[in-house]
C-alpha cells in the first residue's frame, strides 16, 4: 500500500521514453533509471516515507513482482498506473512523440476522473531535454502553456545539444547541480503527498460516516431537550433506544440562568455531540424555545462541534406537535440552518428515523 493509502497504490508513477535509437538501443534509459532511483532513495531518507513510500515504474514489474505471469501485461500495468496518486514526467522530444506514453497518460487521466480525483497540481513534470513539440492538454494548464515542473537538463552552447544533468556521470561521481534539483523536486513531491494523504484519508472518514448514517441501527444520537420537556423527552429516548439507537445525553439539559454555567454546558454539550452520528432538537410545545435551540444548538455548537470532529452531523427538528409550531417562518428557519423537518406525531417514530439517516447517508455520499 502506498504513503497516501486508499484509493491509491502507489504513491508516484514514473512515466519517460527510453529513447529508443535503432542503431543503439534506448538512449534515455540509463539515465532515466538513475534518476529514478536517486528520487526513491531521496524521498525515503524521509522518516515517514521510508518505508510507506511505493514508487511505480513499468520496467521494474516483472513476474513474481506484482505482475500475474498467467494473465495479460497491459492491462496489468493500466491498473497499476491507474492505482498512482502522482503522475511523474521526465520530459523530453521522445516523450512526446512516444504512443506508449500517451497511453499512460491518457489511463492514469481518465482513471482519477472516475476515482472524482482532479489532477490539477498532481502532475510533476521534469524537463531532461528541451522540447520545441506542442505538449498535450493533459500537460498545460487551463490558458494552454505547459507545466512549469522543474528543469534538469543544462544549457545548448554553440554547436552543442543540451543533456540531462549528470549525463556523463551516469556511472557515479559528484553531481551536485543534479543532487540541488533533485532535492527541489522531492520537497515538492513530499509537500503534494501529505496534501493527497491528509484528503484520502477525509475522504475515507466521509464515507466511513455517510456508510454509518445507512447503517441498520446502532447510530448515536443526540437528543436535545430541556428540563421543562422532560416526560416527552423520556418517552421520545426510550422508544429510539428500543429501536437500537444510543441516545445522548442521558438526560434533557437544565435551566441554567448563570452566564458561566451556561457556557460550561455548552462546552460539554459540543465535546458530547462532536462524537455523535446526528443531533435532534425536541419541538415540543413552546416555540420560542424550539427558535433559541436552531439557533444555538442547531447552529453554533453543530457548527463547533462539526469542526472538532470533521463529520457531516446531521440536524433534525424532531416536531411532536404539529401546527402549533411547525410555522412556514420557523420550517423556513431549520432549512436555511440545514435542519430537516421530522414529523414525529405519530407513532412509530423509529421508522422515520431510520429512513431519515438513511437519507442523509446517501446525500453525503453523493457529496464525496
Amino acid at each position: 500500500m502506498s504513503y497516501i493509502g486508499s484509493p491509491f497504490e502507489h504513491d508516484l508513477f514514473i512515466s519517460y521514453s527510453h529513447g529508443v535509437s535503432s542503431r543503439t538501443g534506448p538512449l534515455l534509459q540509463p539515465w532515466s533509471a538513475e534518476f529514478v532511483q536517486a528520487l526513491d532513495n531521496e524521498m525515503r531518507m524521509s522518516p515517514r516515507l521510508t518505508e510507506d513510500l511505493a514508487v511505480f515504474l513499468d520496467a521494474s514489474y516483472r513476474p513474481g513482482d506484482g505482475i500475474d505471469p498467467m494473465a495479460g501485461l497491459t492491462p496489468q500495468l493500466q491498473e497499476q498506473i491507474e492505482r498512482s496518486g502522482i503522475l511523474v514526467v521526465l520530459m523530453s522530444p521522445h516523450y512526446l512523440k512516444s504512443d506508449w506514453c500517451a497511453r499512460e497518460r491518457n489511463w492514469w487521466s481518465e482513471a482519477q476522473t472516475r476515482l472524482g480525483w482532479p489532477t490539477d497540481k498532481r502532475i510533476a513534470v521534469v524537463h531532461i531535454l528541451p522540447t520545441t513539440e506542442k505538449w498535450p492538454a493533459a500537460l498545460c494548464d487551463p490558458q494552454g502553456e505547459p507545466l512549469l515542473g522543474f528543469r534538469l537538463h543544462d544549457e545548448p552552447g554553440p554547436g552543442i545539444d543540451p543533456r540531462p544533468v549528470g549525463w556523463f556521470e551516469v556511472q557515479g561521481g559528484d553531481k551536485p547541480k543534479f543532487g540541488e534539483t533533485l532535492r527541489r523536486i522531492v520537497g515538492s513531491l513530499s509537500i503534494k503527498l501529505d496534501e493527497l494523504k491528509s484528503r484520502a484519508e477525509s475522504l475515507r472518514q466521509a464515507r466511513s460516516d455517510a456508510d454509518k448514517l445507512q447503517g441498520a441501527g446502532g447510530q448515536a444520537l443526540y437528543l436535545h431537550g430541556r428540563k421543562t420537556q422532560q416526560a416527552k423527552w423520556e418517552q421520545v429516548a426510550l422508544e429510539l433506544a428500543a429501536g437500537g439507537y444510543s441516545v445522548l445525553p442521558g438526560e434533557p439539559d437544565p435551566e441554567v440562568d448563570d452566564p458561566q454555567a451556561r457556557m460550561e454546558l455548552r462546552a460539554r454539550r459540543v465535546e458530547v455531540l462532536a462524537d455523535c452520528d446526528a443531533l435532534l432538537l425536541l419541538g415540543a410545545g413552546d416555540g420560542r424555545l424550539l427558535d433559541s435551540d436552531l439557533l444555538t444548538v442547531g447552529r453554533h455548537d453543530r457548527q463547533s462541534a462539526r469542526a472538532r470532529s470533521n463529520r457531516p452531523l446531521p440536524c433534525g427538528v424532531f416536531d411532536t406537535v404539529g401546527a402549533s409550531i411547525a410555522t412556514p417562518v420557523r420550517r423556513a428557519t431549520a432549512r436555511n440552518i440545514q435542519a430537516d423537518w421530522l414529523d414525529a406525531t405519530q407513532n412509530p417514530l423509529v421508522p422515520r428515523i431510520s429512513q431519515w439517516l438513511t437519507e442523509k447517508g446517501a446525500e453525503a455520499e453523493q457529496r464525496l
